[in-house]
């Protein structure tokens, strides 16, 4: 991953989905909002405390900088679930981590601010995907069901998808109790410390997917806090960061 700047926003972008010139996609940062403290300063939540025309003016940054339009944007309600929807209008959808369409011009999004999203790529169709990990989604599947997703509505073939997993708590970082540990395999918890990123990409293998097709940005929100909003960071009402994915609308992306 490398961090495109526009304006006063660093947009973080994959190398390999930048190349795509059919996608638009890209993950916010920290800097360039006009959110004071906590929230300082590009945060893009609007389930958060932060003063909602703040949050207005720094959404309207973002997708000004992504360059597509809010009133095209997907938002997954976000309950730390496994239920993914296809999507052909944008709006919100309660109840839902995951989204996927092969609609071009919708904006898919979710909101992070330690949890894995997860960007789904079918190059072939195209189709995309893009899922909401947090510790509890990932042990009930939520990234396998992705793959699984993709296949049902699209006829994608796991072995083909192009999967990145953006900045979001690492293993460096993410302490958990037992009764989180023992949700998991052994093998993922170091001392009291969860990898979500291995366990979330070997759920996917094991789903069809090839392991050299999935990048992992390797960026622990928790880690970097100049970059990065992150709630066990903070320890309480955090900032949020935004994932964004689309198929490029030839008729331009309003």
């Amino acid at each position: 991953m490398f961090f495109e700047r526009s304006g006063s926003l660093y947009i973080g972008r994959f190398r390999e989905l930048f190349r795509n010139r059919r996608l638009i996609h890209g993950f916010s940062t920290r800097p360039g909002g006009v959110s004071g403290v906590p929230f300082d300063t590009l945060n893009l939540g609007q389930n958060t405390s932060d003063d909602p025309g703040c949050v207005k003016e720094n959404r309207n940054r973002f997708f000004q900088a992504v360059e597509i339009s809010e009133t095209q944007a997907v938002i997954p309600g976000q309950v730390h679930g496994v239920r993914i929807v296809r999507v052909t209008d944008p709006g919100i959808f309660p109840d839902t981590d995951g989204v996927i369409t092969d609609a071009p011009g919708l904006a898919l999004t979710v909101q992070t601010a330690d949890c894995v999203p997860v960007f789904l790529v079918d190059p072939s169709r195209p189709a995309i995907g893009l899922v909401h990990a947090g510790w509890k989604g990932s042990a009930l599947g939520i990234a396998a069901e992705g793959v699984r997703a993709m296949q049902e509505a699209f006829g994608s073939r796991p072995e083909t998808l192009d999967i990145f997993l953006g900045p979001s708590i690492g293993p460096c970082c993410y302490e958990v109790g037992p009764d989180v540990a023992g949700r998991f395999e052994p093998g993922y918890v170091s001392g009291n410390r969860l990898d979500l990123w291995r366990y979330n990409v070997d759920m996917m293998i094991q789903s069809g997917a090839r392991p050299e097709r999935i990048s992992t940005a390797r960026l622990c929100t928790k880690c970097q806090p100049q970059w990065f909003f992150s709630h066990r960071a903070r320890g309480g009402d955090a900032g949020r960061m935004l994932a964004v994915l689309a198929i490029q609308n030839k008729n331009g992306n309003e």
